[in-house]
């Protein structure tokens, strides 16, 4: 067995396992003793070699992957394992790499991601912030990613989708199994335009433990993660900490000092991680160019036709004279920052 290429059979039955990755894969294949921590909110368990070699021969293992492949069949869940093409490049490259994926929604290539996580209770304010900024840098063609629990989550995946881009949500539960039980319907949209993934089988249910420890492949999928909104005592804070600990760059929301609900994000950035005031921000840490200011003529005009609109819808919604605006869509044009379609249509190229 080659840890680049183990047997599927192998590796579905090792997923069972709570906490076992890549890093205690590769310990088995070297036959090795077990001293490793687990990642964050999975307790460390006791002989974990031990539970590793139990499943790669127990029959009961091997009936569980069979139902686990049956199960995946059936619900069109698509299993990728690390090594294989499908695999995101930069997950693949954190020590503790989940040893499958099981993906319900499209492909994804991997590349151009940026997490987005905050608090589960966020103000009004941080939730409109995460919904425009999620837009802003959707419509610029990165894939947001997030873990689509309550509040700041919610919001990251719905402004991906309201400005026309890719969204990933990655579950502490089988990607089957909706939760939050309200979010059928944003679980749907978002495997229809991106993807719903998880470590863990179809099936497997929304137990405390799994959350924390799915931070780590949120922010393990992105080169940076940004805390949109958080208390000093939140899920986001460990997922700022494995990214720091995956040599991802950190980035915060800047909120009121007086307010608890953002004491945890501006610790993030007395602490030295760089400031989100706009998308244009994300861009830049991530060495690409930003797009207008969302002030500015072009920049309204970009966030208004995120999807196919007429010339004279564009310029009722925006309260804009044909003799402004024509001009400025012939530059933009010329800029490759919008494509003009057939009857006067236009959208914005993403990039």
């Amino acid at each position: 067995m080659t840890i680049a290429s183990p047997p599927l059979e192998l590796l579905l039955r090792l997923s069972t396992i709570d906490g076992f990755t890549v890093r205690h894969l590769r310990r088995l294949a070297e036959g090795a003793p077990m001293s490793l921590p687990c990642p964050d909110g999975m307790a460390t368990p006791v002989g974990m070699l031990e539970k590793g070699c139990e499943a790669a021969i127990s029959r009961s293992a091997g009936e569980q992957a069979e139902r686990i492949l049956e199960r995946c069949g059936r619900g069109g869940i698509r299993i990728v394992p690390a090594g294989s093409p499908e695999y995101p490049r930069l997950l693949g490259a954190i020590p503790d790499a989940p040893l499958v994926l099981y993906w319900a929604g499209n492909r994804w290539d991997g590349e151009r991601g940026v997490a987005i996580v905050g608090s589960r209770a966020p103000t009004p304010a941080g939730k409109g912030f995460t919904r425009e900024l999620s837009a802003d840098l959707a419509a610029g063609g990165l894939t947001v990613v997030s873990g689509m629990a309550r509040g700041i989550d919610t919001a990251a995946h719905e402004g991906a989708l309201e400005g026309g881009g890719i969204t990933i949500a990655v579950l502490g539960c089988g990607v089957d199994i909706v939760y939050p039980p309200e979010s059928e319907r944003l679980r749907d949209r978002i495997a229809s335009r991106g993807a719903v993934v998880s470590e863990y089988p179809p099936g497997t249910p929304p137990l405390p433990w799994r959350f924390p420890a799915r931070n780590r492949i949120v922010s393990g999928m992105c080169p940076a993660t940004v805390v949109a909104e958080a208390p000093l005592r939140s899920g986001a804070l460990i997922t700022a900490r494995t990214a720091l600990e995956q040599g991802r760059d950190v980035l915060a929301v800047p909120g009121s000092p007086f307010h608890p609900h953002t004491a945890g994000s501006n610790r993030l950035l007395r602490d030295g991680a760089a400031t989100v005031t706009c998308a244009g921000d994300v861009m830049l840490a991530l060495g690409r160019k930003p797009g207008p200011d969302p002030s500015s003529p072009e920049g309204r005009v970009l966030r208004f036709i995120r999807r196919l609109r007429h010339v004279d819808e564009i310029a009722g919604g925006l309260k804009m004279s044909p003799s402004e605006l024509i001009p400025l869509l012939l530059r933009m044009t010329q800029s490759n920052l919008i494509a003009k379609k057939p009857g006067n249509y236009y959208i914005k190229v993403s990039v």
